[in-house]
Order: C-alpha cells, then structure tokens, then sequence
C-alpha cells in the first residue's frame, strides 16, 4: 500500500508543479483519499510545511520556529548556480567531520535515474530503506543541484535549537546557516 501512495504521488508530481497540481485541485487526498489514516503512511504525512529559497550566500528564512512533535515538511529549492547540501544537525561540527556522511550524499547526489517519459529521479527512491520521517540526530538532509527542489521530513522531539547549513565548499561560513527552534506549545 504504501508503495502504491508513492508511486501515485511521484506520477501525480511529475506532471505538474506543486503550484498547478494544487489549484487544479490535485492534492494527495483527491487522489489517494484516506492516506493518512494507513498506518505506514500515516505517520509520515506533513503536518506543516516551510518552503526554504537557497541561494548563493543566504537561505530564507534563516530563522525558523516549529513546534515540537509534529512532522514538518521541509521543501528546498535551489535558486543559484551553485550545488548544495543543506543539512540539519544539533553539532554542525559533527556533520562537517564525518567526511563519510558528506561523500555518500555527494555520490548519490549526482546518480540520476531516468524513467520513461522524460522525468527523473536525483537520490532518493521510494525502494530506499531509510525511514520516511528523520529525526534530527540522523541528520536529515537534501543534496540541491542548481535549479532543484527537494524535500525531508522531520520530528524535531525536543525544544534544542538546531542547526541548518549547507556543508559543501565553508558555505556556512559565507552565510549558508540559519536555526530551527522547536518549541512546545502552550
């Protein structure tokens, strides 16, 4: 079943943008119905999305707040001419010293699939064994080439600040970092 909502998605995106499927009325529940009471599927779906814009020097926003215990849908898109690996971490530094992490994602990140009729699938695969939603200690992260948009699913399961960067060439050193605070309501 759950394979099946995800083909479903992948055909449903492949034709149009997020922007068109959503105003021609083609959103995951006028094609799937129930998804989020499947218990596979259910548990992954969004329940808040933040769009983040990457550019050459900067992201934005730079400054996010989310509350704590919801899964939140993080959608990048890469608005420069430069790659990218936007990753999120409580330690940077950690990410930055685990060069094993860093070149798994530059060598997936540049294998692509090509399917019949023209769309393609950069790295990630609904056949991947890694969990749908991450959890912070997992470094969740999205290898950007120019022009892409990618998304991750997150649980953020406590109110530590954490941080978001790019690791690729000392981006973050030129601007490319920003904070997600978590927080529990009130």
């Amino acid at each position: 079943m759950q394979k099946n909502i995800l083909i479903a998605i992948t055909l449903l995106f492949s034709f149009y943008s997020l922007e068109t499927a959503t105003a021609k009325g083609l959103t995951a529940e006028a094609v799937l119905g129930d998804y989020r009471s499947d218990p596979l599927f259910g548990e992954a779906a969004a329940q808040k999305s933040i769009i983040i814009e990457v550019g050459d020097s900067r992201f934005a926003p730079q400054d996010i707040k989310v509350q704590a215990n919801l899964n939140i849908r993080f959608v990048f898109t890469n608005s420069s001419y430069q790659t990218h690996l936007m990753v999120m971490a409580n330690d940077l530094n950690e990410v930055l010293s685990d060069q094993v992490f860093i070149d798994a994602y530059l060598e997936h990140g540049t294998a692509q699939v090509n399917v019949p009729g023209g769309h393609s699938h950069g790295n990630s695969s609904s056949d991947d064994a890694s969990p749908m939603v991450k959890l912070v200690d997992e470094h969740p992260a999205v290898f950007l080439k120019p022009g892409e948009t990618k998304e991750v699913l997150v649980r953020f399961t406590d109110t530590q600040d954490v941080q978001l960067a790019c690791v690729l060439d000392k981006h973050h050193k030129q601007g490319l970092k920003g904070v997600i605070s978590p927080f529990n309501p009130e």
